[in-house]
């Protein structure tokens, strides 16, 4: 297994060290694309990442209701913690 591979990544953050490049770009969630259909960069949940997956299924006209139904997000905040400790150690 790569190093991109879930499992391997529990409780760790994955940094993807090819969108450090000078002319590399990202797209925030929910961003439309300068494309034909105006595509929109959805977030997804791990079971909707299949081969068959279409990202013309998500546009402006589509995101809306798409959004309602969405669970990609639900557990997002339980992975918060508090940076106060991570401060503390870069004052000492």
């Amino acid at each position: 297994m790569g190093a991109g591979h879930k499992k391997q990544r529990q409780g760790k953050i994955f940094l993807d060290y090819l969108r450090n490049d000078r002319m590399a770009t990202a797209v925030a969630p929910l961003s439309p694309r300068a494309r034909e259909g105006a595509p929109v960069s959805m977030p997804i949940t791990w079971t909707q990442v299949r081969s068959d997956l279409d990202p013309m299924k998500y546009t402006l006209r589509t995101v809306p209701s798409l959004l309602a139904k969405t669970k990609a997000w639900a557990d997002y905040d339980k992975a918060a913690r508090s940076i106060k400790a991570a401060i503390k150690a870069i004052l000492k």
